[in-house]
C-alpha cells in the first residue's frame, strides 16, 4: 500500500509540472501563421534533453505526454499540438486530445498498432483531417516509389509485435500505406527548393534503410534563403538548430535521401 501511494503521489506531481510548463507555453504570443506559432513553439524546447523510445514500454498504449525529454517525433507533435491548443485557447485536457488526434489513426486509442508509426501514414492521416498538406510534389518532388515494410520485418524492435494478432495488423497497415502514391525531394534537389520552404514547414528526411519511410523529422527555421532544421538531435542529444542548411546537412548523413514536406494550414 505503501508503494501504491509513493506512485500515486509521484504521477500526480508530474502530472502538475507538465501542466506548469503547458500553461507556460500558452504565453507564447498567438499572431502570424499557425505554421510559424508551431515554429515559436518548438523553438521554446530548445535544450530539452534529447531521449529515445518516450512512447514505449508501457503494458497498455496509453497517451504519453512528455515536456522533459523528446523524440524527433514527439518535438513535431508537441509543438503542433501546442500551436493548435494557443490557437484555439484549449486548456490542457483539450491540448491532449489534439496530441491523441495528432498521433492515433482517426484519433483514437486503440491498442499499439492505432500509433501512426510511419511518417508518410501520419502525414497521410492528419492531411486528411485537413491540419496539414503534404507540399512535397508542388515544390518540385519526384515519386517516392518504395515497399514500407521495416516493421513487420522487424518484429524483434518492436516488443509489441511478438503477438502474432499484432504482427498481422500492422501488416495490413503497411499494405494499405503502400497502396497509396508518395513524393520526396531528392538529396541533391534541397539546395534548390530551399528557397521555397517556410519557416514551419515539417520535414521527414527519408531513408535509404530497406523498408523504412523515413529516419528522421524537424521543423524548418529560415535564414535568408537558407533553410535549417529545428530538430531533436541523437548526436547533440538534445533540441538544436542545426548548424548546417538543410540540403548540407541531409547529405552529411549517408542513410538521409531526400525530404518530404508538409505545411500547416492556415
Amino acid at each position: 500500500m505503501f508503494i501504491v501511494i509513493l506512485i500515486g503521489i509521484g504521477y500526480a506531481s508530474a502530472q502538475e509540472d507538465i501542466q506548469k510548463v503547458f500553461r507556460k507555453r500558452m504565453e507564447q504570443p498567438a499572431g502570424g501563421t499557425m505554421a510559424s506559432l508551431v515554429q515559436r513553439m518548438a523553438r521554446s524546447f530548445l535544450g530539452t534533453p534529447y531521449v529515445a523510445y518516450t512512447l514505449e514500454g508501457n503494458p497498455k498504449e496509453v497517451l504519453v505526454c512528455r515536456f522533459d525529454g523528446l523524440d524527433c517525433t514527439t518535438l513535431v507533435e508537441n509543438a503542433i499540438a501546442l500551436a493548435v491548443a494557443r490557437q484555439k485557447g484549449l486548456d490542457y485536457p483539450g491540448f491532449q486530445q489534439e496530441l491523441t488526434q495528432l498521433r492515433y489513426r482517426d484519433g483514437v486509442i486503440n491498442g499499439y498498432t492505432s500509433r501512426l508509426h510511419y511518417f508518410v501514414d501520419w502525414l497521410h492521416e492528419n492531411q486528411e483531417r485537413g491540419l496539414l498538406t503534404d507540399v512535397t510534389a508542388q515544390l518540385g518532388g519526384v515519386p517516392y516509389s518504395k515497399d514500407i515494410h521495416f516493421m513487420s520485418n522487424h518484429p524483434n524492435l518492436y516488443p509489441t509485435l511478438e503477438s502474432e494478432d499484432q504482427w498481422e495488423k500492422v501488416k495490413e497497415i503497411e499494405k494499405e500505406v503502400n497502396s497509396r502514391k508518395y513524393h520526396y525531394i531528392p538529396q541533391y534537389s534541397i539546395r534548390k527548393v530551399e528557397p521555397l520552404l517556410r519557416d514551419g514547414d515539417i520535414v521527414g528526411i527519408t531513408s535509404s534503410i530497406d523498408g523504412l519511410d523515413c529516419n528522421h523529422q524537424g521543423i524548418v527555421t529560415k535564414i535568408g534563403t537558407r533553410a535549417y532544421l529545428l530538430h531533436a538531435s541523437t548526436t547533440a542529444q538534445k533540441v538544436v538548430l542545426s548548424t548546417q542548411p538543410l540540403a548540407e546537412y541531409v547529405a552529411s548523413i549517408k542513410k538521409h535521401t531526400g525530404i518530404i514536406v508538409a505545411r500547416m494550414a492556415e
